[in-house]
């Protein structure tokens, strides 16, 4: 459900390589918050789903009681109320609004610097006079960490597409991430549009507000402003409706590149990876849709793999990090040093990929448009000329696209899916309303343990964009769970796929064979996938690397570099979200 911060530089050689500081506060608070999975809180979850999870069950209610856990399948079309199968002339729109928090106290005096509110030491703008720090807190990295300042705006863009009687709309937001909860209760409000799918896609911004809960102002208090989250789901809604309203007769194209502009490092000059097997997704994907009319930009839909968290974990700003600059770039065209790119105007609407085993600002150190070095720690300057490069290599994919097409194939396959919370530092957190979820399956006057562990609902879905094809996830998987790569095929020759001085490297005799999930994309000229989108669940791990601490399992770390276990909901997570996706491909209109 969580990331993100802590420093591996001092563990490994080369450029910067970050990840999270485990749940985003002191490690010496967590016997606390452990301590309460053990508490019979009545109050908390909900016992109306069988303990033991139930079997797979269609549309119709059958299942065949595989997995453990209960899966619901939506063909479209296919399913009654969604007719219409294959390509037919369409119509595109788009919706953006600004969904910035309001700041009225900010950190004053930061003794050390880090970046974060020390309650001894540092010192506040008490607006209120009432003697606690009221802070936007920041997700990502350790905590607590107060928002001064908008350095850009944290925005909800929508793209919206009708394909002969198929509504879809997808909306990404630069932002941490996002509960099913709150994904439904979106779809609820705009539910008089009578959209087939509505899709939201979080950036996994990491210098933006606090929507999941895990950087309060201490362990036992959320990050999340109730006030916030009903401004930004209603400038979702506004959204949303602006680009159904917006709907036009549209015309899309295809392209993708593998970005960079860099013939030394290749994609390592805007990407790495901070843990091994280092496997990257070496495409950035665009689909171009233009108005059928008069050929003017409606929008670009662009698709990447990298944590949004290249601006450091000491600044006080907010920011949507690199992918800021990424749309300016494509909207408005990119000069800088040699290059001069026109923009192609409309409305740049981003979408995650799988950037498990953090794939991101990791062991990379980038040589800019003009020729500058950047090794990291320059902050949001660093992460904004990231998204310059990242725009000109989405530029080239568009000019080098195919012809525009004046139909789309749309249409999807989506799975409500049943999850077992296995994670101990979940439970308190969930118990303890840090995270504020529905769950179930459990009896919540008896301690959570095996047995009487907690399931919660999320979401996980196939589309068809025409000839794109796209798996979503609302979690972190990494990238080859969908691509393979084991035998380094997808590792920069500027990298190892396993660092030769691992003290527990991962045994890739025991990784999975093909096919992978692309492999199974039959006809799929542009596959994707989009991370965060729907839910956020954390890291979902390859079961053949999963190791947990053999003491203090989820707490600690196991031996080596396995930090992203301790963000995870469990061993179960992506092998119940992988047998999904083979149902999922088996009903593919």
């Amino acid at each position: 459900m969580m990331t993100e911060g802590r420093s591996r530089s001092e563990e490994r050689p080369g450029p910067p390589v970050r990840s999270a500081s485990r749940f985003g506060f002191p490690l010496p608070a967590l016997p606390a918050l452990y301590a309460l999975c053990a508490l019979p809180l009545s109050a908390c979850g909900d016992d109306s789903s069988p303990a033991d999870g139930g079997g797979e069950v269609d549309g119709d209610g059958t299942g065949d009681g595989e997995g453990g856990s209960t899966s619901t399948f939506w063909s479209c079309p296919g399913d009654p109320g969604c007719a219409g199968a294959g390509a037919a002339a369409f119509e595109a729109g788009v919706g953006r609004r600004v969904a910035n928090p309001t700041i009225t106290e900010t950190l004053t005096v930061d003794v050390d610097g880090d970046g974060e509110f020390d309650i001894r030491d540092d010192e506040f703008d008490d607006v209120d006079g009432d003697g606690r720090f009221d802070g936007v807190w920041i997700a990502g990295y350790g905590n607590p960490r107060p928002a001064n300042d908008i350095h850009d705006d944290i925005e909800t863009r929508v793209l919206a597409l009708r394909s002969g009687e198929k509504l879809l709309a997808i909306v990404s937001a630069d932002l941490i991430g996002m509960f099913h909860d709150d994904v439904e209760q979106l779809r609820s409000a705009v539910a008089d549009l009578d959209i087939d799918y509505l899709l939201v896609a979080c950036s996994h911004n990491h210098e933006g507000p606090d929507t999941i809960g895990l950087w309060g102002l201490n362990e036992t208090s959320s990050g999340v402003d109730p006030a916030y989250m009903n401004f930004l789901l209603a400038q979702m809604e506004a959204a949303v409706r602006d680009a159904v309203a917006d709907l036009r007769p549209a015309r899309v194209k295809y392209g993708r590149t593998q970005p960079g502009e860099s013939a030394a490092k290749g994609i390592n000059n805007v990407v790495g990876d901070g843990r091994d097997p280092v496997i990257l997704n070496p495409w950035l994907t665009v689909l171009g849709f233009e108005d059928a009319a008069d050929g003017s930009t409606i929008a670009t839909l662009v698709n990447w793999t990298a944590h949004a968290e290249f601006s450091d974990d000491r600044i006080n700003s907010i920011t949507a990090d690199y992918v800021h600059s990424l749309r300016l770039g494509i909207e408005e065209g990119v000069a800088e040093g040699s290059v001069d790119v026109p923009g192609v105007g409309g409305l740049a609407v981003f979408t995650q990929g799988a950037l498990g085993s953090q794939v991101g600002p990791n062991r990379v150190q980038t040589t800019g448009l003009d020729g500058t070095e950047w090794t990291g720690g320059e902050e949001i300057d660093w992460a904004q000329e990231v998204g310059r490069i990242l725009a000109v290599g989405a530029l080239r994919a568009l000019d080098e696209a195919t012809a525009p097409e004046d139909t789309l194939d749309l249409a999807w396959v989506r799975a409500r899916v049943e999850l077992i919370v296995e994670n101990y530092g979940y439970h308190a957190m969930l118990l303890n309303g840090i995270f504020n979820r529905e769950l179930h399956g459990y009896d919540p006057t008896y301690p959570l343990e095996t047995g009487n562990y907690p399931w919660l609902w999320t979401e996980v879905s196939w589309l068809r964009l025409g000839r794109a094809q796209v798996y979503t996830v609302g979690g972190e998987p990494c990238p080859e769970q969908f691509l393979g790569g084991y035998d380094g095929s997808y590792t920069p020759d500027s990298l190892s796929l396993v660092d030769p001085g691992s003290a527990h490297p991962p045994d890739l005799s025991a990784a999975p064979g093909p096919p992978y999930l692309y492999d199974r994309l039959e006809g799929a000229e542009y596959p994707m996938t989009w991370g965060l989108t729907n839910d956020m669940l954390g890291y979902l791990i390859p079961s053949y690397d999963y190791f947990l601490d053999e003491h203090a399992p989820y707490i600690d770390e196991a031996f080596g570099f396995y930090y992203e276990e301790t963000n995870s909901i469990g061993p179960e997570g992506w092998p119940a979200v992988e047998r999904a996706y083979l149902e999922i491909l088996e009903r593919r209109p």
